[in-house]
């Protein structure tokens, strides 16, 4: 039997090493992403919520012993509030009006209350505070208004007799009755609840199913690199190791190029971000001030993440031509200059946060657990800037013309990425394309975090992780196809 020498023990040694360093890698950045998600693991804002119909129509006078009432099918598996549109005629109405909500497939009451005339008003909701009550999705929910006014003195319950198309689900099976006789439409509801999400009850399988894959992943790893066939996480850690000195000579060599013989220097990564924020916010501020909540907050983070990426994408399609004497006479892996130069928009981004949490703090924006998955959430939008970046430097080599079409792009992309209006003003119909833009999943998650102190829906992480990877993967596959012929045509 062959006896291990040294050098083999210490590759072994190596190899174990490397292996718990990206298991251990990989379960704390799990349980810091299951501490910072919390609830929303659990629980997220059901889809089914409406925030209302139109009103068309109205019941007439409640006078005594008048009842409407209103079923429909349940779209969420837990009930917040249940809000109903009144109206008093825009007189004083000095009765009451008894409002209840019963789940009538399982049969019990969910809640009820007794509002009196002090309470209504014209075209206003009266809510019942369920307080979450679980009901089965697919149930029926029973609404009943009763009322106890005089002809000339009542209120009414409105309804409307088109409700949108959008609230098809909630519609199918709906029946609106006055009276107990059938009305075609739907009475107008807000309903709010939430939905229970499938992620934290099987946390625990996914933290398997992660190690397992991961295991897998570095055993195919170590085949390639025993049969001599390059491998990402090897290969990866050899270009550290190898060229990390350099990576590090690059980005300095460009940060302090950008800012030679500029007065402030640095600070206009701080100053940048500022000063565009304070003319955006005074020429939008009028249009969208009413519609959004702490509209400075909103504005900046959004500009902070598009500016960057924005930004990045610039700075890397001119990487290759930039450095021609470079490559022509060292070699050097010619990805390296797309790459350095985002990490130098990188150092920019995180600059560009300090006015973005000075923001926040004046004000008074709540900083929560959920700013633990920030530097994740920027780590996708910078992947997904490299590898739009080398793609696009890689068709700058042969063709210049791409610079002036990624001016007029990146003008575009920033109009169809909501950065200083609010999704509501967005068509239904349009509403799909915005959505289906990337930056809208990052820019999403970070207002998120940093407006509404709660971590992303763990589908918006899928998103934004596989929005960054596919982004990559196909940026890398267009440069290393084409990078042979880069000396032809710099």
């Amino acid at each position: 039997m062959k006896k291990i020498g040294n050098k083999e023990k210490g590759q072994i040694f190596q190899l174990i090493k490397i292996f718990l360093m990206l298991e251990g890698t990989i379960l704390i950045f799990l349980g810091i992403f299951y501490y910072s998600c919390g609830q929303e693991l659990y629980i997220r804002d059901s889809r089914g919520n409406e925030a209302g119909f139109q009103a068309t129509d109205s019941a007439g006078e409640m006078t005594e012993g008048m009842e409407v009432a209103q079923t429909y099918t349940s779209q969420m598996d837990m009930i917040d509030q249940i809000g109903v549109m009144i109206s008093d005629y825009g007189q004083a109405f000095a009765g009451e009006l008894y409002v209840k909500c019963e789940d009538i497939t399982d049969g019990y009451l969910i809640a009820e209350k007794r509002f009196s005339g002090e309470e209504l008003g014209t075209n206003q909701y009266v809510c019942l505070d369920v307080g979450g009550v679980r009901v089965r999705r697919g149930n029926r929910i029973k609404i009943t208004c009763i009322s106890n006014g005089v002809s000339g003195r009542a209120l009414t319950v409105l309804y409307s007799r088109e409700p949108e198309p959008e609230n098809r689900e909630l519609l199918a099976g709906a029946q609106l009755t006055i009276d107990g006789t059938p009305v075609d439409g739907m009475m107008c509801l807000m309903l709010q609840g939430r939905d229970d999400v499938w992620t934290g009850p099987n946390y625990w399988k996914l933290v398997c199913a992660a190690v397992l894959l991961s295991a897998v992943w570095y055993a195919a790893e170590l085949d390639r690199r025993r049969r001599g066939k390059w491998s990402f996480l090897f290969g990866m850690r050899d270009i550290l190791q190898k060229y990390g000195f350099l990576i590090r000579q690059l980005v300095q060599r460009d940060f302090k190029v950008r800012y030679k013989r500029s007065v402030l220097g640095v600070l206009w990564s701080f100053l940048n971000p500022l000063l565009m924020m304070i003319v955006q916010y005074m020429v939008f501020s009028r249009l969208f001030l009413s519609d959004i909540e702490n509209y400075p907050v909103y504005l900046l983070s959004g500009m902070v993440v598009f500016n960057f990426f924005s930004e990045g994408v610039g700075q890397a399609l001119s990487s290759i031509v930039g450095n021609a004497a470079l490559i022509t006479k060292v070699y050097i892996p010619k990805y390296i200059y797309p790459v350095t130069r985002v990490l130098l928009s990188g150092i920019n981004l995180v600059m560009s946060f300090i006015p973005l949490f000075l923001a926040v703090l004046i004000t008074g924006e709540r900083i929560t657990k959920a700013y633990l998955m920030l530097p994740y959430i920027l780590c996708c939008v910078m992947v997904f800037t490299i590898g739009l970046g080398m793609a696009l430097a890689a068709g700058m080599t042969f063709f210049r013309d791409v610079q002036f079409l990624w001016g007029v792009a990146s003008m575009l992309w920033m109009y169809l990425t909501p950065l200083f209006y609010p999704v509501s003003i967005i068509p239904d119909s349009f509403r799909p394309v915005i959505m289906a833009n990337p930056m809208y999943s990052f820019v999403g998650a970070v207002r998120s975090i940093v407006m509404g102190g709660a971590a992303p829906q763990p589908r918006v992480f899928f998103m934004c992780t596989m929005s960054a990877l596919v982004m990559l993967a196909a940026g890398s596959m267009i440069f290393k196809k084409t990078q042979d012929r880069f000396v032809f045509y710099i």
